[in-house]
């Protein structure tokens, strides 16, 4: 499953290894990350054009093995997002177990 981070782009659920909110990374050793993270061209900015350069814009820092982005979607709304399609997965599990159970016992 993949999860939409705004403005046309999405990764897959499993290659997300944390969702932080932006401010926790605007000072001190945050700052630096995000700092090296652009010099070795893993940052991929996902926010519209015409904000992309508004640090109040961007709410949420997603990283991934391959890049780290940021998204104008609050980190609360991603974490919701990303738990439904595992919330789903596991009903789907669940049903399927019921309707074997069923089958079995008629």
């Amino acid at each position: 499953m993949f999860l939409h981070l705004g403005n046309g782009v999405s990764v897959r659920t499993k290659d997300v290894i944390a969702i932080h909110d932006y401010a926790l990374f605007q000072k001190g050793s945050g700052s630096e990350f995000l700092a090296h993270e652009k010099t070795a061209g893993r940052l991929e900015n996902t926010l519209p054009l015409e904000i992309r350069q508004d640090e109040e814009a961007k709410k949420s820092l997603i990283i991934t093995p391959e890049k780290t982005y940021l998204s104008a979607i609050s980190p609360w709304t991603l974490k919701r997002r990303s738990q439904m399609v595992y919330d789903t997965m596991d009903n789907d599990k669940e049903t399927a177990a019921v309707d074997a159970a069923e089958i079995t016992m008629e």
